[in-house]
C-alpha cells in the first residue's frame, strides 16, 4: 500500500488498494478451509479443524469482491484510498465446518487436529470506507454463498478435487 501511495505521488497515476478477507468462491484456493472441508464432505470423511474451531473469519464471497472491482472502473471517487473488502460476518472455523457438513453429510463428527503454526486468531473487515466511497455492501452470508459454492464444486469436481486433494 505505501509503494502504490509512492508511485501515485511520484507518476500522478490514481490507485486504489483493496484488502480481501477471506474470498472463498468457483475456482478458489483449492488449499483453503472451505474446498477442503467440501471435498472431505463429499467423500464421507469427517471435516478436520485445525486447532479448537474458535479462530474466526470474514468469509468473502468471490461475486461481493468482483462488484467492488467493477464499481471502481466506473468512478475516480476512491482514489488514493485504502478500503476492506468483506462480508463484515465473523464466522469461526467451527461454525463453517458445521454449514458444510450439514449440507453434504449430515452424520458426520467434526475432528480437530493441532493447530497450525502462525494461522490468525481473528479476522474482521470493518468494510466502513467501501460502503462510504463505493456504497458497498456485501450480499452473500456464509450459508448461502457455500450452497453456491458447493453447486460450482459438485459440477466441477472431475478436475477441481485433485487439485484439493493434493494440496
Amino acid at each position: 500500500e505505501n509503494y502504490v501511495q509512492v508511485y501515485d505521488d511520484l507518476y500522478d497515476l490514481s490507485t486504489v488498494s483493496l484488502r480481501y478477507f477471506t474470498v472463498y468462491g468457483p475456482r478458489m484456493r483449492p488449499n483453503m478451509a472451505i474446498s477442503n472441508f467440501v471435498s472431505r464432505c463429499m467423500n464421507d470423511e469427517s471435516p478436520v479443524v485445525y486447532g479448537d474451531g474458535s479462530q474466526t473469519r470474514d468469509f468473502t464471497y468471490i461475486d461481493d469482491v468482483v462488484r467492488a472491482n467493477a464499481r471502481l472502473l466506473t468512478t475516480d471517487i476512491a482514489d488514493g484510498e485504502v478500503l476492506n473488502i468483506g462480508s463484515t460476518d465473523t464466522v469461526s472455523i467451527t461454525a463453517l465446518a458445521e454449514v458444510i457438513r450439514d449440507a453434504i453429510a449430515p452424520g458426520l463428527a467434526i475432528e480437530y487436529g493441532e493447530r497450525q503454526a502462525g494461522d490468525a486468531e481473528h479476522t474482521h473487515a470493518d468494510v466502513s470506507k467501501a460502503r462510504e466511497y463505493l456504497g458497498y455492501e456485501p450480499t452473500e452470508d456464509i450459508t448461502s454463498g457455500v450452497e453456491r459454492f458447493i453447486d460450482w464444486y459438485r459440477g466441477n469436481r472431475e478436475w477441481y478435487e485433485s487439485l484439493v486433494r493434493s494440496s
